[in-house]
């Protein structure tokens, strides 16, 4: 199961949020041939973001954890979550950031 981290501002007002991510999963999801449930995402408030001379705005990051799927797969997921992201946060889909990590999960025992 993919797990998205996302960094970037929040909305004011929740439901905003909760749509976007929702918008996010399903689309990583559709372009993975999974169920839109088959995804999580969780956000993490960009609260300050500077270049180390100047503050500026934040704009949206989001590193995929997963499984290796491949790579048309992986790179399929990766751009449907840029164009959400792009769209869910109103920005040029330029100054989206995206990254799959592949990692393995922990056993459970």
């Amino acid at each position: 199961m993919p797990v998205i981290q996302v960094t970037a501002p929040r909305a004011t007002e929740s439901a905003r949020d909760l749509a976007r991510l929702t918008s996010l999963c399903t689309a990583v999801a559709d372009a993975l041939g999974l169920p839109p449930s088959g995804v999580v995402a969780t956000l993490c408030e960009a609260a300050v973001t500077t270049t180390g001379e100047a503050p500026v705005g934040a704009w949206p990051l989001a590193v995929l954890h997963g499984s290796d799927r491949g790579e048309h797969a992986m790179t399929s997921a990766l751009a449907a979550a840029a164009r959400s992201l792009a769209e869910g946060w109103g920005v040029p889909p330029g100054e989206v950031w995206v990254s799959w990590s592949v990692g393995t999960a922990p056993a459970h025992g």
